[in-house]
């Protein structure tokens, strides 16, 4: 967590830690065995449920964000809509914003093309989820691929051609107050990881973060 929040690299880990190599093996670790993510999809059904809604969701909003990598980062991608040399954020979140998936590639990747391995990841992780709200960049086969392969609806949501300057959509706004939350932790702010998986775990993090001041406000910031 302090690493996440403060952005620093591993060796700068003040003194009155253990040992870098020791805190680093562990996060590591569980990055490659999958407990970030179980530990995230355990916390989303006890916030959920603390919120008085069921535990498992059945809706969820889809979105993406294109960051800038580090020098020392690994694959990368140019993301031509936006002109930025980075990696891509493919996330699906529930309607209270939680993150349910998150799917790290280059930012050459379309969205649509992302959306699709989100989708088929989010199927084998939370069998009730039955609608998706997204934008228009997802607009097109997307939307009967998910009908016809997962039974799932994707629903658009599109600004209007006639609106100007900030226009607040509505489901959308929720998971762009997602990304928002997700770019609070420094070291989320830009792409460091040489793996994208190790992106992923950090993204994972944040929301699990998150998710633990919310069940016990009283507890000391993390």
């Amino acid at each position: 967590m302090y690493v996440l929040q403060g952005g620093i690299a591993w060796r700068n880990l003040p003194h009155d830690f253990p040992a870098w190599q020791t805190v680093y093996s562990y996060f590591r670790r569980f990055e490659g065995d999958g407990s970030w993510e179980a530990i995230n999809r355990v916390l989303v059904r006890e916030t959920r449920k603390a919120a008085g809604r069921d535990p498992e969701p059945s809706a969820g909003i889809m979105d993406a964000q294109t960051v800038r990598c580090a020098p020392q980062a690994g694959p990368r991608g140019v993301d031509a809509g936006k002109k930025t040399n980075g990696r891509k954020r493919h996330i699906l979140t529930d309607t209270m914003g939680l993150l349910l998936v998150v799917l790290i590639t280059t930012g050459n990747i379309q969205d649509r093309d992302g959306g699709k391995m989100t989708l088929l990841y989010a199927r084998r992780r939370f069998v009730r989820l039955r609608h998706v709200w997204a934008d228009g960049g997802y607009l097109g086969k997307l939307v009967s691929w998910t009908l016809e392969t997962l039974g799932w609806t994707l629903e658009i949501v599109k600004r209007s051609d006639k609106a100007k300057g900030f226009q607040l959509l509505p489901r959308r706004w929720v998971v762009e107050r997602s990304l928002a939350w997700l770019t609070r932790s420094r070291r989320l702010s830009r792409d460091y990881e040489g793996r994208c998986h190790t992106s992923a775990a950090w993204c994972y993090l944040a929301n699990i973060r998150l998710m633990l001041r919310r069940l016990d406000p009283s507890a000391e910031p993390l």
